[in-house]
């Protein structure tokens, strides 16, 4: 009997690990998993059987289960930044949804300038560790990590740009998990939202990188030369503390 195959990519709820994204990959010759938060991604070759992919499930299922982390995020959980804060609590559903923002900005807590709260309803709290829950909860920081960025951080970095005499073409703010700034040929330059998370002084060595390559855009002898002039002399050692920061929950 011809057992049926696995002939395209595809999402499912598993019992017990939760969600699983299937991969079908040409190149692949054998089946992968692998956790990327509280999703399980499989990578599997074409045409393989399905009783071949739920073999691999039963088989590896005890190691799998032992393998999977913690939900990034839960209830009760305060995301803090400099100027601001996340609180992950439960709420109550809405006509916004089952989770949805609000902010604080008149007497706000922790002697933040503002606070944000990520609602979650009594059926979203119960199924907090799923992917797609986890995803919207990050989703939201992020949101608020722009917003505050943008008001908190730009003017900031306006005032550095004036102090040492640039005039950037403009600024922008806009999510990158690769880079926390660019600067464009013409001039402008785009901070990423994650910067509300960086202490004052590596958030302005970002920046005064970014400044340097209006003249220089490259990453020259000159280019460091001003840079590191910027810095005030610091700029190897902001550029050590910057690669070992770790951002909080993101």
């Amino acid at each position: 009997m011809k057992q049926e195959p696995v002939v395209s990519s595809s999402r499912f709820r598993h019992p017990d690990f939760g969600d699983v994204k299937i991969t079908v990959n040409g190149a692949a010759r054998r089946i992968r998993a692998r956790w990327v938060g509280a999703e399980l991604r499989v990578t599997v070759p074409p045409m393989l059987p399905v009783s071949q992919l739920e073999r691999f499930f039963h088989d590896l299922h005890d190691r799998l289960l032992a393998s999977k982390p913690e939900p990034r995020y839960s209830i009760g959980q305060t995301i803090d930044a400099y100027e601001v804060d996340f609180s992950i609590v439960e709420g109550w559903e809405t006509d916004k949804g089952d989770i949805f923002m609000t902010m604080v900005e008149n007497n706000p807590a922790r002697h933040k300038f503002k606070n944000y709260y990520i609602h979650l309803s009594p059926d979203a709290v119960a199924d907090i560790s799923h992917a797609e829950v986890q995803e919207y909860i990050y989703k939201l920081i992020i949101w608020g990590a722009r917003e505050a960025t943008g008001r908190f951080i730009v003017p900031h970095a306006r005032e550095l740009a004036q102090r040492i005499g640039r005039r950037p073409l403009g600024w922008a703010v806009k999510e990158s998990k690769t880079k926390l700034g660019s600067c464009s040929s013409t001039g402008f330059i785009t901070l990423s939202p994650r910067l509300i998370f960086l202490p004052p002084e590596l958030r302005d060595f970002v920046i005064y990188h970014e400044l340097a390559h209006l003249s220089e855009m490259n990453h020259s002898a000159a280019f460091h030369e001003l840079c590191n002039a910027y810095c005030d002399g610091r700029e190897a050692e902001l550029q050590r503390r910057l690669r070992a920061w770790r951002f909080p929950l993101l």
